[in-house]
């Protein structure tokens, strides 16, 4: 699946597959209506939840507080049922009449019975993320995240570049290193932000257990890539001359994938936490109670690595 793809039906680019409730843009269905919440949006996206329709007010309450919750963000949410009749019920009925109801109900392929739960935004990318949260929820409040099933596949794709508003410049998404796809070398001068990378990651439930790329092997690439990331050829030398020399000698193409084993190992067993799989893992206060660290350093260990510990002025 592509990178493109994964993040416009799922909103993430390790989607849980197990389960579909794909998001469907609704922007042509919702906008101008006089929902003022809709009209404005820059992205309405909703989930079909099959068989659904039976949740009480309450618990389409606790799911409202859950996408509002901080580590989420959502301003609020809205939802539809399709009742036995085929009529639909949403909670902005007044803004929508039965005829635009019914559109809703076609572009979301909803049934009797069915949930159908809509999120809308000012970022779409937030927003996506967003929903992403809110179908992950609903998979698994309907028992559809089953830890005996294994969904595979290979996210491929992904950008080259993202924007970095605090450095307010392009930064490489994987790494400076990783190849373009051959195809989109030629936009490197003329729309760096289109160029995709010939990066993967493999995921499985959701998760991802390995990534890699293929490598640059040519230097006058490589110096394309880090004039577009904003270093100076000094600069670029400086900091990765070792590279950039080593490439007059040669260097074929090449590239690779890293896994975690002990992601693997918490599918595998079942477990909901990879901290029970990671040989020393650190609690939450960032210490290592195997070794007890951080802790303070002998001094002979500082004078022999010219340290020193300065303490803060009271």
């Amino acid at each position: 699946m592509s990178w493109a793809d994964a993040m416009k039906y799922y909103g993430s680019d390790k989607p849980d597959t197990r389960f579909d409730m794909r998001f469907v843009e609704l922007d042509g269905v919702l906008k101008g209506h006089g929902f003022s919440v809709f009209d404005n949006a820059a992205y309405i996206g909703g989930i079909c939840a099959k068989g659904a329709a039976n949740y009480t007010r309450k618990q389409l309450d606790a799911l409202t507080d859950y996408v509002k919750r901080p580590q989420i963000g959502a301003k609020g949410m809205v939802y539809a049922r399709v009742e036995a009749d085929g009529n639909v019920k949403s909670s902005v009925d007044k803004f929508y009449s039965q005829e635009t109801l019914q559109e809703l109900r076609k572009a979301m392929n909803a049934e009797a019975g069915d949930l159908i739960l809509i999120l809308s935004g000012d970022d779409v990318m937030r927003t996506r993320k967003q929903l992403c949260e809110l179908r992950l929820e609903m998979g698994r409040q309907l028992g559809l995240r089953d830890k005996n099933t294994f969904s595979c596949l290979w996210i491929v794709d992904f950008p080259m570049f993202e924007w970095s508003d605090e450095e307010q410049r392009l930064m490489a998404m994987h790494h400076p290193f990783t190849h373009p796809k051959d195809e989109d070398i030629n936009l490197l001068d003329s729309d760096p932000a289109a160029v995709r990378a010939d990066a993967y990651d493999m995921v499985i439930n959701g998760v991802e257990v390995g990534g890699g790329s293929v490598r640059i092997h040519d230097s006058e690439l490589q110096a394309k890539m880090f004039e577009i990331l904003g270093f100076t050829p000094e600069k670029a030398q400086e900091q990765f001359g070792f590279l950039m020399n080593a490439f007059k000698f040669g260097a074929p193409p090449h590239g690779g994938l890293a896994y975690g084993l002990d992601r693997w190992v918490s599918l595998f067993a079942g477990l909901d936490s990879i901290r029970d799989c990671i040989a020393f893992p650190k609690n939450n206060s960032g210490r290592d109670v195997m070794l007890d660290a951080p802790a303070a350093l002998d001094q002979k260990q500082l004078d022999e690595l010219t340290l020193a510990v300065v303490k803060p002025e009271e």
